[in-house]
């Protein structure tokens, strides 16, 4: 069976002090996405240092809970490497640990592919065969990105669960016009699209296998 890997880690995460409090906020963050999650197989584990990992059956909400831990984590920012394939050991509900095959090879190789480049999310299929225009658009979104506040992160996150901008506006006690010029100065619209377009490329990756 074919399933969504996810390997992530925190950008220059060295340069972190009070490493206790950052490791506290990175396992409420990881802890808030597994619970109740309809799409997460092995629930987010940190594995080595800031390094954590998860594995998905379906695409849905991947770009939602990157943005969601971009937010949380804020001003520190994520990579997050996806894998598309299978694995060659069992499947571990429990904890992320002790499993292998492509899907995590690809993904820890996009990992390894984001440390040289900057950017910060990738999506490997295991046979190679993505859509060509899905990591330039990554890497577009990467750069576009860099210097948001945490309100901008909070308005794209909120759009991408299908709040409406009123909702948003009410939630983060901004006034709607704020909520607005955070989507327009932003594209957050086009990368709503864009996500969309994304998860039904994975999801059709997965179907086609």
């Amino acid at each position: 069976m074919n399933l969504v890997t996810v390997i992530g880690d925190i950008v220059l995460s060295r340069g972190i002090s009070e490493r206790s409090a950052f490791q506290r906020r990175l396992k409420q963050a990881l802890g808030a996405l597994n619970r109740r999650h309809p799409d997460i197989l092995s629930p987010y584990t940190v594995t080595l240092g800031d390094e954590f990992q998860a594995v998905y059956r379906r695409a849905d909400r991947l770009f939602r809970d990157f943005t969601f831990l971009q937010r949380m984590l804020c001003p520190n920012r994520i990579r997050f490497a996806i894998g598309i394939g299978t694995l060659t050991t069992p499947l571990n509900a429990r904890m992320a640990i002790g499993m292998d095959g492509p899907a995590f090879h690809v993904a820890r190789k996009g990992m390894e592919e984001m440390k040289q480049s900057g950017g910060l999310l990738r999506v490997m299929p295991d046979d190679g065969a993505g859509a060509a225009w899905v990591n330039p658009t990554l890497d577009l979104l990467s750069h576009v990105t860099v210097g948001w506040k945490q309100n901008r992160v909070e308005v794209l996150q909120r759009l991408l669960d299908g709040e409406d901008p009123q909702a948003i506006a009410r939630a983060m006690k901004l006034t709607p016009a704020a909520v607005y010029k955070n989507i327009q100065a932003g594209g957050l619209s086009t990368i709503q699209t864009l996500s969309g377009e994304m998860v039904r490329t994975i999801n059709g990756t997965l179907k086609g296998k």
